[in-house]
């Protein structure tokens, strides 16, 4: 005969989804990306400080442009290009 308890203890173990214990970070730093993004698009102060964050390489603060590229698995020149930041390289047609 089976225990309540341990049908309880099943129960939940098969109801368990596991979960990314970084993911609360790694929304943030999608956040602060997306609004470094649409900043630089605008003006005065927001372009300025977007374009300040966006072409440092600073990759000492956990929360830098290099660092949240990173751990996004982003490529930063990329990003810069999407934004205007940087020349994009014209793909040649065969």
């Amino acid at each position: 005969m089976t225990n309540q308890d341990d049908v309880a203890i099943f129960t939940a173990f098969e109801d368990y989804t596991a979960t990314d214990i970084a993911e609360a970070e790694k929304n943030l730093m999608r956040a602060i990306l997306k609004s470094a993004m649409e900043d630089i698009q605008k003006t005065g102060d927001p372009s300025k400080e977007a374009r300040r964050y966006l072409t440092s390489n600073d990759e000492t603060y956990l929360y830098s442009f290099i660092s949240v590229c990173r751990q996004l698995d982003l490529c930063p020149k990329t990003i810069r290009t999407v934004v205007g930041l940087v020349q994009g390289v014209a793909l040649q047609k065969d």
